[in-house]
Formats: structure tokens, C-alpha cells, sequence
């Protein structure tokens, strides 16, 4: 037979499982708005030039429009653009992994985002493109073995973009340390 203490105990445990669980979706909702106020970014310096950022002197190297014909005969289905963004970094320190979380995005005038292709598919386009030269590494990649002080380093990064959106692209580059701190450069793509 149960006693009345252990019965007790059970519709104590019983009636507090509500108030627990609304704590753990409280709990859990604070950490995910948290998290995402970690990752967009807000405060991000444009420029046209070097950067500084991240420990590192940051430039545009080259920005490649493909699909449209104009730099090689291939055109893409529904017009979509391929644009190709090769971002330079000289280190001025030593980074160590201050590039944690580096993430490279495309934003349009109207403040919509495109996140790269991943690393398999980029890949795979680059040696189709250029098929004599080595693939260049992504952002995350290249963080996760950044250069040296007064080293430099290519980074690469593929996305897929509506027509429409082309002639008002930035590329914008952040690392998670420093979020929600950013560098973007226009693109400038006609």
C-alpha cells in the first residue's frame, strides 16, 4: 500500500511538471534569441579599399558574374547568376582562432541574404572552371588554419543569386569573436 507521503510526493512532482516545462522553453528561447543576436550582423564598416578586421588587412580580389554569357558562353536556368567572390587577408598578427564562425554572405539592396554553396558543390565548380589550378578554401575552412603575422591568404566563396539582385551586391565577412561586427565591400556588378 502507498503511504500518504509518497503520494503526495507524486502529485507534487506531477502538478510541477507545467512550471518546469515552461522554464526549459524560457531557458532554451533565451539561448537561441541570444545565439541569434550572436550571428547576424549589425554594425558593418563598407568599404572599397583594405579593411581592418579580424587581425587582419582584408580587400576584394575578384569578383567573377557567371550565367548571364557575358564571361563565358554558359547561361543558368531561371535567371540565377553564379558569382564567384575572392576576398584577399593579410594577417597583421598572429590570429590564433580568431577566425572562428568566419562567415561570408552576399546582401542586396533590399537587406536580403545568400549564404555560400557548400564546400563539396564549390569545389566541384572550381575544378570545372579551372581545372589546371587547386580549389581556393572557403572562409570556415581557412579559419580553422588562418596565416601567420604578415602572411597572406585567398579566400573563395560561391553563391547562386537571382538577376534581379546583382546590381545592388555587397559581399559582407564576419567571424563569430566579433559579431556583431562586420566588414562589407560593394560589388559593383552591372
Amino acid at each position: 500500500m502507498v503511504s500518504d507521503r509518497t503520494r503526495w510526493t507524486w502529485w507534487l512532482s506531477l502538478a510541477s511538471l507545467p512550471f518546469l516545462l515552461a522554464v526549459a522553453v524560457a531557458i532554451n528561447a533565451w539561448r537561441n534569441i541570444e545565439d541569434y543576436r550572436r550571428r547576424i550582423d549589425t554594425d558593418v564598416v563598407q568599404g572599397a579599399g583594405e579593411l581592418d578586421y579580424a587581425g587582419a588587412m582584408w580587400r576584394l580580389e575578384k569578383v567573377r558574374l557567371i550565367g548571364d554569357g557575358r564571361d563565358m558562353q554558359l547561361r543558368l536556368p531561371g535567371e540565377m547568376r553564379l558569382i564567384i567572390v575572392r576576398i584577399a587577408a593579410t594577417a597583421a598578427r598572429e590570429i590564433g582562432d580568431g577566425w572562428g564562425q568566419c562567415e561570408v554572405s552576399l546582401v542586396d539592396g533590399a537587406g536580403r541574404r545568400w549564404l555560400p554553396l557548400d564546400v563539396i558543390l564549390s569545389s566541384d565548380i572550381s575544378r570545372d572552371l579551372e581545372p589546371a589550378n587547386e580549389p581556393l578554401k572557403g572562409c570556415g575552412i581557412t579559419s580553422l588554419d588562418p596565416p601567420h603575422q604578415d602572411h597572406a591568404t585567398l579566400i573563395e566563396e560561391k553563391f547562386v543569386v537571382p538577376s534581379a539582385a546583382v546590381s545592388s551586391l555587397s559581399v559582407r565577412l564576419s567571424v563569430g569573436p566579433l559579431r556583431p561586427h562586420a566588414i562589407g565591400f560593394p560589388l559593383a556588378l552591372n
